[in-house]
C-alpha cells in the first residue's frame, strides 16, 4: 500500500501538468488549428489571404466553431501578425448573428465583435439566404457584412488570392441533416 502513495502522486501530478496544458486561460480546452491551416503554413509562400467558410444547416455550428477558427487565426496570425482573415458564414449558424438573437447568444456576439473590431477579421452572412427566410439586412448585428450572395463573395475573395477553407463541426456536434438540404421553414 505505501508503495502505491508515490505512484498516486505521481499520476495525479502528470494528469494534473497535462491538464493544465490542455486548456485554455478560460477554462476551455484549447484548440489546435484545422489541418487545412497547418498545411498551409507548411508553404514558403500563403496565399494573399484566408477566408473560413461555414455553410451548415444548423444554428449552433458559428459556436461550436468558434474555439477551432479562433486557433486557426492565431496560428496565421503567429507568422504574419497583419494577415487578412475572413469569415464567410451562409447557413442556418448566419442566423445567430442578429440583433434579435444578441441576448440569447451574448458570448458569441461579443466574441465575433472582438474579431472584427479588435482583430480586423471581416465576417460576412449571405442577405439572399436571410431574404429567403424574410430576414432583412439591417437585422443583423452592425459589425457582421451582409454580402448580396455569400457565393460571389467566396469569389471575390479567390479572385485577390485568397484560399478558401471551409470548416466544419466535429462529427460529435454536427446534425444529421445533410448540410445542403435547409430547414427553410424557420430563420
Amino acid at each position: 500500500m505505501t508503495r502505491l502513495i508515490p505512484l498516486l502522486c505521481v499520476t495525479s501530478l502528470m494528469l494534473a501538468t497535462a491538464a493544465s496544458h490542455s486548456f485554455a486561460s478560460g477554462g476551455e480546452p484549447q484548440r489546435e488549428p484545422s489541418t487545412e491551416v497547418r498545411e498551409l503554413l507548411e508553404r514558403d509562400e500563403l496565399p494573399e489571404g484566408v477566408v473560413f467558410e461555414i455553410i451548415e444547416n444548423d444554428r449552433a455550428a458559428l459556436s461550436a466553431l468558434l474555439p477551432e477558427l479562433r486557433a486557426n487565426i492565431a496560428r496565421l496570425r503567429k507568422r504574419d501578425p497583419d494577415y487578412p482573415v475572413a469569415v464567410v458564414a451562409h447557413g442556418a449558424e448566419q442566423f445567430t448573428l442578429t440583433r434579435g438573437e444578441a441576448g440569447q447568444h451574448p458570448g458569441l456576439h461579443a466574441e465575433v465583435e472582438s474579431l472584427v473590431r479588435n482583430e480586423g477579421v471581416d465576417v460576412s452572412v449571405c442577405g439572399t439566404f436571410a431574404d429567403w427566410r424574410g430576414i432583412e439586412a439591417e437585422a443583423f448585428a452592425d459589425f457582421v457584412e451582409v454580402a448580396d450572395l455569400a457565393p460571389d463573395r467566396l469569389d471575390d475573395y479567390r479572385e485577390l488570392g485568397f484560399e478558401i477553407i471551409r470548416l466544419r463541426p466535429s462529427l460529435l456536434d454536427a446534425p444529421e441533416q445533410d448540410p445542403w438540404e435547409f430547414d427553410f421553414d424557420t430563420p
